[in-house]
């Protein structure tokens, strides 16, 4: 993987993003059963950067939400490296990130009614734009997470997928947050190159927590099911190889680790972990391949190309894959009702080099 450009939260820029008190949440309602919903054609917010400007039109035109009374205008920080764009007819916020090799993602902020809130829905247009076929309600229940804020819960995917002739340096990832309250539908999302993406997650998350939290300011986001900050999430213990550097976990991440690389950059190495399965392992890796930019292999395949890694504690999931450029290993764990996944990415010869650390990482974690 090039070297990313990193977001600094702390110097950001400030943006004032005018807000009203939200009224109390509906409550959700189930679906007692597992449907497929076909794509929609006609967006519920701008399909892609290039269309932002275009206006729907089957939704009542975009506002900022209303409450019971308004609020001054509250600023909310941003990274140093996002830059502002001009706003459309659709979005509140705009702006754009810049990575190595051209790589860049564009994010915003649209306020829709309340009819706009079908997850599903939406989460299936979204892989439409990818090229991506459509999930059922089942499979939304196992990719999404849940963001606590003071507005609510957000809902959060992370989406990978590169359409036919689309250029991987401006697309292949969409992360999107949406919260739905009485009146109103917030959708945050970020779409572009699929590494930058991934390096810009954490700072994303915190933004849409700010967004959420600027009327009341209750205290900082707790993403459910997210470490380190969930209730539930055990302690795990390693040794960690000479020459890793430890980095702050964010938002999403248990714990984070960079290598060097000898080539320029580094390798990103990453723990996360979720209750429940985690998705099946046919869904985790085809969405590392996402995120490398290599398509979408079957079930059949991809069990062909993971081995078992067995340590004093458990057996571990393995498997390693690699485009032009970038190499991805991982090894992933069930057990006590929690999925942990350890991934290292980066520049294919430095992955190739760091394995058998990693391995020795692997076999070094106990639970």
């Amino acid at each position: 993987m090039g070297k990313t450009q990193k977001s600094n939260w702390a110097g950001g820029k400030a943006i004032v993003v005018c807000l009203a008190v939200f009224a109390v949440l509906t409550a959700c309602e189930k679906n007692s059963g597992i449907k497929v919903y076909r794509v929609s054609k006609a967006s519920l917010e701008e399909s892609a950067p290039q269309q932002q400007d275009s206006m729907p039109t089957n939704t009542a035109a975009p506002r900022m939400p209303t409450g019971l009374a308004p609020v001054a205008e509250t600023a909310v920080t941003t990274p140093p490296n996002w830059e502002p764009q001009p706003l459309s007819q659709m979005r509140q916020a705009s702006f754009l990130v810049k990575g190595d090799n051209g790589a860049v993602a564009d994010i915003s902020f649209v306020s829709l009614g309340s009819a706009a809130g079908n997850v599903l829905e939406n989460v299936n247009r979204w892989l439409g734009q990818l090229g991506q076929a459509p999930i059922t309600e089942q499979k939304l229940g196992e990719i999404t997470q849940r963001l606590r804020t003071s507005l609510g819960d957000v809902t959060i995917v992370d989406l990978a997928g590169l359409p036919d002739n689309a250029d991987p340096a401006r697309d292949g990832r969409i992360i999107a947050a949406t919260v739905t309250t009485a009146d109103s539908t917030l959708f945050f999302k970020m779409r572009g190159n699929a590494e930058l993406a991934e390096a810009q997650k954490g700072d994303f998350i915190k933004w849409v927590a700010a967004v959420c939290n600027a009327q009341t300011q209750t205290g900082p986001p707790q993403m459910a099911a997210a470490p380190p900050q969930a209730v539930n999430a055990p302690q795990i213990k390693w040794k960690k190889p000479e020459g890793w550097t430890e980095v702050p976990p964010s938002t999403m991440r248990y714990a984070s680790f960079s290598a060097p690389s000898e080539e320029g950059g580094k390798i990103d190495i990453s723990i996360v972990t979720f209750p429940g399965d985690g998705g099946s392992d046919a869904d985790n890796v085809n969405r590392w391949r996402g995120q490398i930019g290599l398509a979408p292999i079957d079930a059949n395949t991809v069990t062909s190309q993971i081995a078992p890694l067995k340590t004093e504690d458990t057996t571990f999931s393995t498997t390693d894959i690699a485009s032009d450029k970038t190499r991805t290993i991982a090894a992933w764990t069930r057990r006590d009702g929690r999925v942990w996944f350890f991934k290292a990415t980066g520049p294919n010869t430095a992955v190739g080099k760091e394995k058998s650390n990693f391995v020795k990482f692997i076999e070094s974690v106990r639970f």
